[in-house]
């Protein structure tokens, strides 16, 4: 902020970019630079404009010849410039699409019109920024999320090796064909137009670039599934929600195949240097007490259905599987991820090149109010959702009664791991099911038995006996006869658990339970989930650490508690030790402090270990031989929130009775305390990183590193994308945790300001500098166009209160505050020869603002731009101070930035101007002080210093807590998501020919999928492997079911008294006039179970519920459909509008009872998707058959008995002007079956609608003339034979 300050950062920048003439200049700009910024933010009423990076123009994409190429830092939403296309492809396709039919207008898809359509597709190359980058994510077409499922889109990522792609090879040829080196871009073949009217969208691109230290030291991290049973599974999972209607189940973003590849896609570009994943899987814990707490597979939903695969582990299907409990009616946990996810996911690993360490898990399922006892204090409930290091022997050691040290002790810990039950649901079927599957996946690189069961692993069946640790060292050994030796085994320790064990309270009896574990044959390596406390930090000015380190983000104080502070030099006694701060140091009368040192791992390692009984130290070591396995950090995590290193393993769940916040924590959200928390155990642990022999030792045993680098796994990352997850909550429950909790994905792949700043510098060639001491910054920064790195970095010091000051040859980087460096009275200064030591100046009210406002992109919201304000409630200021930032921050981060500034400058009102004497020579521009002046101290920050005889100083007035306001939590907006892809509902009528077909059709599908694709495809074939795209239905049919039983109704006139309800999957019903309805509207079809099929009609509909209407007012049995009215037709009958969606898929005679396949998926997919529908139909005579005749009438002469019928036709029968309907068939034929109950007496036939049935044939079939008889005419077809009959029973 202040003159000389940015006198000296200008004159730095200019020297590295311009010489030495660079450095004057620099200096000059940067003073006046510098003052006008004073000037302008204390408002002299000068009119200042200043240009920094901005984004408005990166919003459209263009191909504009020399436009500037844009750097990104973190994340950020550009939009690029054409760099290459060729011309817009035409396709022509020729398809039969279902006419809307004539006449009575029943029907529709019968006929067809052949129709050529053109689609237009284009290849392009899109130039996005500098390179290179980590990745692209989302990409928005047209200011849509544009789903990149079927499209091939190839990105390049900027760097100096890249080759160019090969489809612009092909069009232009090796010769020329550029890379693009340097650029990153995106290449997109044959994209389709159709959506963007056929035209080339505006594209714009979501842009990662990694500028975080942390994230180039991450080799390992850990991969949970949160809520979900499908998150591992690399393929896209819907569920079922109705017939034809699913829902995402893991898929809720547009750039990959499923959340977890996007997750992965994200990790790999955030985090280059990764080359581990330890997937978590977990089953679920019913019971504190050993005895009786089973470990199972749980379900979310026991009625939930999957496509394209089940649920299922170890055997146990859906229906079968426990349902995890419930809070406020939403499942407490996701399910057990999936068998078949897990080994799929396993293979994407590897494929990706990542190590695998699979790493089972046990979360106890404990809802409040459960009504088991709790071990711990007796208590006739457990606590809710408790951690599993709970477990333990029941009453637990040191309750009254409690078996710990007898035999029964064991017998408990034996029935949790189940011990001669290998069929029970215990802890051992678990870790055995996983290495049976880890072993049919192909192998892992790692496997963990188990973790933190410290609870267990105390417990004692006689003095020195751990029956846990028995148990585990028995697991580990089975695990690795199942996998082998090519798997490292271990087992992943509490950072309390892994060494000694305190018995009593005066430390006589010390053992170290787990060593026969460590020393165990089948174990490759000490596990260690590592969440110790590395700070000691309090808001209150004279806490102990105070001393140590300015902030509790300091990395070198957090490192070095690694091997110092809580857990290794002291401890609290209890909570009013802790709340005073009177710490008990860590002694041992023996002379082995390390012992008792929870945090002392070097010592744990690196020397044998003697236990002791009676106080005395036993001759002979354990078996643990000293340096002879590596420690890997199974966990290493900490909360992003304040004060998070006090107590790094509490978690932010409300729902468990062990969540909470870390000791003496605000709750807000620090993401930064995350991040210098993990860059401390990374940096003093990683050789690579600068670790030093007494940090990490060498073993001469094994040729490696005490702590393995690649083993230290970070806690976490999750199989559910950032930003989806959180911003979804409405999926997933535990959303709201994510705000403080240890998750990494979201955090990692911003632009921290150290990281930032010194990005930039180094992209403009800038050396000497350091931008270690700054701290949290936006996600995204985005350079627009060249500019001095001085141009660049004004806004963001201005935003994020951060100055430059020169510390001998180096340009310093720091916040402004902190604490006062020096207090000063009026006795230290120099006083002046005339006037008083110090001159005040108070800025009136009018010329500070009123409100400061603030232009921003919102990454929470898709990157749109926002803008938010700060206003003063009082005073008499008027003034509004606007900037626009060209960086990426959520809504809250840029509220708490503008308020931060307008508190600021009225904080910084008032002017100070004094002399110091030389001997204050160690005070430099941006330093706090205390001044005490008249009796009143106020902090102000230097300014300006001049040197001369004295120092004259030029201050402003500053408060400190102003940069500390808490980031104040907002609900996240959920980005939009695509639509889940699941099999559509197809039905198959097999109907009579409808008045609209115009030729006759065999079989006719109706589709209906929600949500709905723009069209879907209906492929046939007949050899099951040769698939042709027969029709295109743009639109889904209207489907359903009844919700009533459908009685038995008149045929050939208007039904008054029936009415039932329809459920539809989509659509609007209407009513029409009776008009209408006789010109052949509103007609439908009622499939029954066997697949028979009624047209019917209605004229009423009325909406009664939630897609539901009643129909009445019906025409029944119509186009020739009487034989199909039931005596009831039951409740659950489909229900298909006969409309234009209604499709033919087959047509031609030729096709007459040949069995065929159809597959029906949706348009822009191929038939093989796995969301197509598979249909094996025959193509039936139905629509061939001529319809029964109608009025049979009898007449007896002395010849014998006349037969008289009126016959029907199967097209174009509908005129009322016509003297006689078609015929419809070859040539006229009748057959006629003299009936005697169900025998035929006679058959007889004819050409014409009448027939005489002789009066001898009576005699003979009967033995005399009958009163009344039974006949049954059918019309006969040339091609089909007969058709439907009509049988009536007629007086004679």
């Amino acid at each position: 902020m202040a003159s000389l300050v940015f006198s000296t950062a200008g004159g730095l920048l200019g020297g590295a970019l311009f010489g030495p003439l660079g450095a004057i200049a620099g200096r000059l700009a940067g003073a006046l630079v510098g003052g006008a910024l004073d000037r302008a933010l204390v408002g002299d009423g000068a009119e200042r404009t200043r240009e920094g990076p901005r984004l408005a123009d990166l919003d459209v994409m263009a191909s504009t010849e020399g436009a500037p190429i844009p750097r990104v830092y973190g994340r950020a939403r550009l939009a690029g410039q054409v760099i290459w296309a060729t011309p817009i492809e035409e396709v022509a396709t020729t398809t039969t699409t279902p006419e809307e039919g004539g006449g009575k207008g029943m029907g529709g898809g019968g006929g067809g019109t052949t129709t050529t359509t053109y689609s237009y597709f284009a290849n392009l190359a899109v130039g996005v920024c500098a390179g290179p980058i980590g990745r692209i994510g989302r990409i928005w077409a047209d200011g849509a999320p544009l789903d990149l499922a079927g499209l091939a889109v190839r990105l390049y990522r900027g760097d100096e090796a890249q080759a160019a792609d090969p489809l612009i090879v092909a069009k232009q040829g090796a010769a020329g064909a550029p890379a693009y080196r340097g650029l990153a871009y995106v290449v997109f073949e044959r994209l389709p137009l159709a959506r963007f009217g056929n035209r080339i969208p505006q594209l714009a691109f979501e842009v990662v670039r990694p500028v975080g230290a942390l994230e180039r030291m991450v080799r390992a991290v850990t991969l949970i599934p949160g809520s979900t049973e499908f998150g591992y599974a690399p393929d896209a999972m819907v569920r079922q929600i109705e017939h034809g209607q699913w829902g995402a189940e893991n898929r809720h973003v547009a750039t990959a195949a499923s959340d977890v590849e996007a997750a992965l896609d994200d990790l790999q570009a955030v985090c280059p240097n990764v080359a581990r994943v330890a997937v978590v899987v977990s089953w679920f814990g019913t019971d504190l007490r050993a005895g009786v707490c089973e470990v199972r597979p749980a379900v979310d939903s026991a009625i939930k259905r999957t496509h394209p695969a089940a649920w299922s582990v170890a055997g146990l299907t859906r229906a079968a599987a426990p349902r995890v409990s419930e809070i406020d009616g939403r499942p407490a946990y996701g399910g057990t991820p999936s068998d078949a996810s897990v080994r799929a996911l396993i293979a994407e690993l590897k494929a990706r090149g990542l190590a695998v360490t699979l790493y089972p898990f046990v979360m106890m399922d404990l809802p409040p109010g459960n009504g088991r006892p709790d071990p711990w204090t007796g208590a006739a409930s457990q606590p809710a959702y408790p951690w599993r290091g709970r477990i333990t022997c029941d009453p637990a050691p040191g309750r009254p009664g409690s078996p710990d040290g007898t035999a029964a002790a064991a017998a408990q810990v034996d029935a949790f791991f189940g011990a001669g039950a290998p069929g029970a649901w215990r802890y051992r079927r678990m870790v055995l099911h996983y290495a049976q599957l880890a072993l049919a996946a192909g192998g892992v690189d790692a496997f963990v038995i188990g973790s933190e069961l410290i609870g267990l692993t105390r417990v004692r069946s006689a003095s020195g006996v751990y029956p846990a640790v028995t148990a585990l060292a028995a697991l580990a050994a089975e695990v690795k006869a199942i996998l082998g030796a090519g798997t490292r085994i271990t087992y992943a320790a509490d950072w309390t658990e892994y060494g000694a064990h305190v018995v009593d309270a005066a430390a006589r009896e010390v053992r170290f339970p787990l060593d026969p574990l460590w020393a165990s044959p089948a174990i490759d390596a000490i596990g260690i989930d590592w969440y110790a406390p590395l700070a000691d930090w309090r808001d209150t000015a004279d806490h102990l650490d105070r001393g140590l380190a300015e902030a509790i983000h300091d990395r070198a104080y957090l490192a070095r508690h690694l091997h110092a502070g809580e857990a290794f030099d002291w401890f609290y006694a209890n909570a009013a030790a802790r709340a005073a701060q009177l710490r008990t140091p860590i002694t041992d009368g023996l002379g082995k402090p390390w012992m008792f040192r929870q945090k002392d791992i070097w010592s744990f390692w690196a020397g044998p270990h003697h236990e002791r009984v009676g106080g005395v130290e036993l001759a002979t070591a354990t078996p643990w031989v000293p340096r002879s396995k590596p420690i890997w950090l199974t966990e290493v995590g900490c909360p992003a929130v304040d004060k998070g290193a006090n107590q790094p393993s509490i978690f932010p769940d409300e729902k468990s009775s062990e969540g909470g916040r870390p000791w003496f924590s605000s709750g807000r959200r620090d993401d930064l305390m995350q991040r210098r928390f993990l860059e401390a155990v990374l940096t003093r642990l990683d050789p690579a990183l600068g670790a030093v022999e007494a940090d990490n030792p060498m073993s001469p045993l094994y040729g490696g590193r005490m702590i393995d680098p690649a083993a230290i796994h970070l806690w976490t990352w999750d199989a559910r994308p950032w930003p989806v997850f959180p911003a979804a909550a409405d999926i997933w429950s535990d959303a709201a945790n994510w705000e403080t909790g240890h998750w990494l994905c979201g955090r990692l792949g911003g632009a921290p300001l150290d990281g930032l700043v010194a990005a930039m510098l180094a992209d403009a060639g800038v050396a000497g500098c350091d931008s270690g001491r700054l701290g949290e910054g936006p996600d995204g920064y985005v350079i627009d166009r060249p500019m001095t790195v001085r141009a660049a970095l004004e806004p963001l010091a201005a935003a994020y209160a951060f100055d430059a000051v020169a510390e001998g040859a180096t340009l310093a980087f720091r916040h402004r505050g902190g604490a006062p460096v020096a207090e000063l009275s009026e006795d230290d200064l120099v006083l002046p020869e005339r006037g008083a030591p110090v001159r005040l100046v108070r800025a009136q009210e009018t010329e500070l603002p009123h409100a400061v406002s603030l232009g921003f992109t919102d990454g929470a919201a898709d990157y749109r731009r926002a803008a938010v304000q700060s206003r003063r409630l009082v005073g008499g200021a008027a003034r509004v101070l606007h900037a626009d930032l060209a960086a990426v921050v959520e809504r809250a981060e840029a509220e708490r930035r503008a308020e931060i500034r307008l508190q600021d400058l009225w904080a910084g009102r008032e002017r100070a101007s004094f002399a110091l004497p030389p001997s204050r020579l160690a005070l430099m521009p941006g330093d706090v002080v205390a001044l005490t002046v008249a009796g009143r101290r106020r902090l102000v920050e230097i300014g300006e210093l001049v040197d001369g005889a004295a120092r004259a100083v030029t201050a402003r007035s500053i408060d400190p807590e102003v940069f500390a306001l808490p980031l104040r939590p907002r609900p996240r907006e959920a980005p939009p998501m695509p639509d889940p892809v699941g099999p559509a509902a197809v039905t198959v009528l097999d109907l009579p020919g409808l008045p609209a077909d115009t030729a006759p059709v065999l079989a006719r599908i109706a589709v209906v999928a929600s949500p709905w694709p723009r069209a879907m495809a209906v492929w046939r074939s007949f050899d099951g492997e040769t698939f042709e795209r027969v029709a295109v239905i743009p639109a889904p049919a209207l489907m359903g079911e009844t919700l009533d039983p459908v009685p038995a109704g008149p045929t050939g006139r208007l039904d008054r008294r029936t009415a039932f309800r329809v459920r539809l999957a989509g659509g609007m019903l209407a009513a029409v006039s009776d008009a209408a309805l006789l010109g052949g509207a509103n007609a439908a079809v009622l499939q029954g179970a066997d697949g028979r099929c009624e047209v019917i009609q209605f004229a009423a509909a009325e909406l009664v519920d939630t897609r539901t209407w009643r129909l009445s007012r019906l025409l029944r049995g119509q186009a020739g459909t009487e034989h199909a009215v039931t005596a009831s037709l039951p409740a659950g009958a489909g229900f298909v509008m006969l409309d234009a969606a209604v499709t033919a898929v087959a047509q031609s005679i030729d096709l007459l009872g040949r069995p065929m396949t159809l597959r029906v998926v949706a348009a822009d997919r191929h038939h093989g998707d796995p969301s197509a529908v598979t249909v094996d139909l025959t193509a039936q005579p139905t629509a061939l058959r001529p319809l029964s005749p109608v009025h049979l009438r009898a007449r007896r002469s002395v010849a014998g008995v006349h037969l008289a019928w009126v016959r029907r036709t199967r097209r174009d029968g509908d005129s009322w002007e016509a003297a006689e309907v078609p015929l419809g068939e070859e040539r006229e034929a009748y057959r006629i079956d003299v009936l005697a109950g169900a025998a035929v007496r006679r058959t007889l036939a004819t050409d014409t609608p009448a027939v005489l049935y002789p009066a001898a044939d009576e005699i003979a079939d009967f033995g005399a003339p009958q009163a009344s008889l039974t006949v049954r005419v059918a019309q006969l077809s040339a091609t089909v034979g007969a058709g439907v009959p009509t049988t009536a029973t007629l007086a004679v």
